[in-house]
């Protein structure tokens, strides 16, 4: 596996649990399409100007454009199930708080770079639950594409990503569900609250000692 094809895929794992405390906020795109372009259009934008922001402007950065694009409230419940069902309102907004933290460090760390990357829009389709699927492209110069498919469904007068799929079919939200499971069963909500937060911490602080070693 490449490097750019580590990066994608980390790229969409990270996606798949972009959690907010607030209901997201309003967006100005139209429709499904609309929104994912608006999102490849931020990103790029940020990628452009990642030296110059350095890590903790790409990290507030994407902290609003997660917000801004996915609804989070809906995904951090379905990656924590019964644990979110017991949960208080206190733990969780400090479960979202943390798992907003190291969604955004993450994508920081991973976007550090333009390389002349480009995002094409292939195809929409409505699917059973009238969710809708938006299939694009990463388009790479030195480097074969990679496919990413969002899944967005209608929340009023805004559509907003709920889900990530590798190659078309391999769903992050899933994925994380999994890879949480075993902390949720043993430590909790509590314990997952920690374990987030931990790794946004190590993320941000390890690369900012590196920032100032130079």
């Amino acid at each position: 596996m490449t490097f750019f094809r580590q990066l994608a895929l980390k790229f969409t794992l990270a996606c798949a649990v972009l959690l907010s405390a607030a209901a997201p906020s309003t967006s100005h795109a139209a429709g499904p399409a609309d929104t994912v372009e608006a999102f490849h259009n931020d990103l790029l934008s940020v990628m452009k100007k990642s030296e110059d922001l350095g890590i903790s402007g790409r990290y507030e950065n994407f902290l609003n454009h997660l917000d801004r694009y996915f609804h989070m409230p809906l995904m951090v419940s379905f990656v924590s199930g019964k644990h979110w069902a017991k949960a208080n309102k206190d733990q969780r907004i400090k479960l979202n708080q943390a798992a907003r933290r190291m969604s955004a460090g993450e994508l920081a760390v991973l976007f550090s770079g333009y390389s002349g990357e480009t995002f094409k829009t292939l195809d929409t389709q409505v699917i059973k639950d009238k969710s809708v699927l938006v299939k694009t492209e990463l388009e790479r110069v030195s480097d074969s594409s990679v496919n990413v498919t969002y899944r967005l469904r209608n929340f009023g007068e805004n559509w907003r990503i709920i889900d990530v799929l590798l190659d078309g079919s391999i769903s992050q939200l899933l994925k994380r569900r999994d890879e949480y499971h075993r902390t949720l069963e043993d430590k909790g909500i509590e314990g997952l609250i920690a374990l987030l937060n931990a790794k946004a911490d190590e993320i941000l602080n390890t690369n900012e000692a590196a920032n100032r070693a130079k």
